[in-house]
């Protein structure tokens, strides 16, 4: 299995924010992305996103679940990716984070002109 991790963030959208580099290189370990069985929904394998933003596990055929770690002080919104491996084949599975998905449903998040 393999795949790229994208890291969604409005800030960088924002205006008035300098800091236009919200996701960088690093930030990709701070999003761990969990590899569960499907049936029992018990973790398989715990991967981390290179530089880049791609990930690779070597795992045996059957059905998974691809699932962002949840974390406790950081809002995060991610589809589960259910996917299944076949023996001696690489099957592609991606992942997109949006770190801001809290901000759409906030009040504060909306600015008066």
């Amino acid at each position: 299995m393999e795949g790229h991790l994208k890291i969604l963030s409005h800030k960088a959208f924002e205006p008035g924010n300098e800091d236009a580099s919200a996701v960088t290189t690093a930030s990709y370990a701070d999003y761990p992305l969990l590899i569960l069985s499907r049936k029992s929904q018990k973790e398989v394998a715990r991967i981390t996103a290179d530089g880049n933003g791609d990930y690779r596990a070597v795992l045996p055929a059957g059905d998974y679940v691809l699932v962002a770690q949840r974390r406790a002080r950081r809002h995060v919104s991610a589809k589960p990716q259910p996917f299944t491996v076949v023996s001696n084949q690489t099957v592609r599975v991606d992942m997109e984070i949006d770190t801001d998905h809290w901000r759409a449903r906030s009040p504060q998040s909306v600015r008066p002109d």
